[in-house]
């Protein structure tokens, strides 16, 4: 399954490719569909077919909506991690990571870094001034 849904995915990016950037032929972009709709088929029509479609909601969602994406694999690592209850079987675990990676949203945002520095912004601490309103030492001219 994770071999032919890469496949599906590359195939996906094969026809875009030849739609906007090589102006192939309709005969040629029915070919490339006609593989792609051909795995789907094969998937649909097996026992697995419901992993099949978890996968391809993974991925539509690391694609289009990656936030999303993150979302879900945070409050299912927490159900994991801190609950003690794993709410996804270990396909639906990798099916998450393989359209994480096939989508290219595998950068991790560290949100702390992007956080607000508590101590700048802590009560009472005073706030730098700059430019014109800076407080100068005075200066002193020797005579």
């Amino acid at each position: 399954m994770r071999t032919d849904f890469a496949e599906r995915v590359r195939l996906t990016g094969e026809i875009d490719h030849a739609t906007y950037e090589l102006a192939a032929t309709p005969q040629e972009l029915a070919d490339l569909d006609a593989r792609r709709r051909q795995l789907d088929s094969a998937w649909e029509t097996r026992p697995h077919s419901r992993d099949w479609h978890y996968l391809n909601t993974a991925f539509r969602t690391w694609a289009y909506a990656p936030e999303h994406g993150r979302q879900h694999l945070e409050w299912a690592r927490y159900y994991r991690d801190e609950v003690g209850q794993d709410q996804l079987t270990a396909v639906q675990w990798r099916s998450i990571e393989q359209a994480q990676e096939l989508s290219g949203n595998t950068f991790d945002v560290p949100y702390e870094r992007n956080a607000p520095d508590t101590y700048r912004c802590a009560p009472g601490t005073p706030i730098p001034k700059f430019g014109a309103d800076r407080q100068r030492p005075p200066i002193e001219h020797q005579r």
